[in-house]
């Protein structure tokens, strides 16, 4: 999975057939997928290194593979995996970002996100640092704590509960929402601590209109997810 972004531009043919031309490697065979003694750039020679990362790539790779066949859209598919792969590349060395990106790149194309996401934490990102800030999150891979201020229905009606939907207010100002009802944000109270970590910040979208991803760890429950900060792409 570890490839330049550049060169998956031009290709035509399947998407895995595209990707298999392209991938690399660096010093130590540990990333599954691909052969590391030909990484060069810094997040493909971190993923090498890194036996977290190397899962996640394998875990990506199959899940690309997996929906590649029954894509409804595969230019939309192919179009995740240039931003996705733009993200990572962002990164750098910073294997905070980078788990970021490959969390978020499952979250969006997995099929079963409990299984492939149980596991996941925002205390896992913060690898056991104290957190110094309390501001929502503002560079991918980046943590905040804060607070539960509040738990309510998505809708803002009379009458309206969870099946629904449901949203979430942080006293950072931070914002969570979900069309389904969320057990583990449903099981949150207000003053609840939690740790917000930034994920993802959609390429697709204007500045600062929304599309920005967060996956945050409830301190009280030790439970976790992700949701947007906006019922719809881009903000609304």
């Amino acid at each position: 999975m570890t490839l330049n972004p550049k060169l998956l531009i031009p290709c035509v043919a399947g998407l895995w057939a595209c990707l298999a031309g392209t991938l690399f490697v660096a010093g130590t065979s540990q990333a599954a997928g691909f052969d590391c003694t030909r990484a060069r750039l810094p997040d493909e020679q971190a993923v090498c290194q890194d036996k977290r990362l190397s899962t996640f790539d394998e875990l990506l790779n199959k899940r690309f593979q997996g929906a590649k066949p029954s894509a409804a859209d595969p230019e939309d598919l192919k179009h995740r995996l240039r931003n996705f792969l733009a993200d990572r590349h962002d990164c750098g060395r910073n294997t905070s970002c980078i788990l970021a990106t490959y969390i978020a790149a499952v979250w969006e194309i997995s099929g079963d996100r409990d299984t492939d996401l149980k596991d996941v934490s925002a205390t896992m990102m913060v690898k056991g640092k104290p957190i110094v800030s309390s501001k929502i999150p503002s560079a991918i891979g980046d943590c905040s704590a804060t607070t539960v201020l509040d738990v309510h229905p998505r809708l803002d009606m009379e009458d309206a509960d969870f099946s629904a939907g449901i949203g979430i207010d942080y006293a950072n100002e931070g914002y969570g929402v979900s069309y389904n009802r969320e057990e583990q944000v449903a099981r949150s109270k207000p003053g609840d601590p939690v740790v917000l970590c930034l994920i993802e910040i959609d390429r697709d979208c204007p500045p600062d209109s929304g599309g920005r991803l967060f996956l945050t760890t409830n301190q009280r429950t030790g439970e976790s997810w992700i949701l947007p900060d906006a019922q719809h792409k881009c903000g609304g």
